[in-house]
């Protein structure tokens, strides 16, 4: 009968133990989500100023390309 205490002894202290890591395991998932999602935020802005600059960079060439050709556009500056 010692031996069936000790080993349920054991076994609730290995039980707290997996208790304590899962909670840290939860605790760290959470972190990595909220991190996650800050640099999905990151990108998505990042995203939309390369858009807005892509898009300016667009109509200045366009202007270029009028002022250099008149309002046909034999060439193109759009490499430029």
């Amino acid at each position: 009968m010692g031996n069936e205490i000790s080993k349920r002894i054991e076994l609730e202290k290995q039980e707290r133990m997996l208790h304590e890591r899962l909670a840290e395991d939860t605790r760290r998932l959470q972190s990595a989500r909220a991190q996650l999602k800050l640099c999905e935020e990151a990108m998505e802005h990042t995203l939309s100023e390369l858009h807005e600059v892509k898009k300016q960079k667009k109509a200045i060439t366009g202007l270029l390309e009028s002022m250099w050709n008149g309002s046909k556009p034999d060439g193109s500056l759009e490499t430029a």
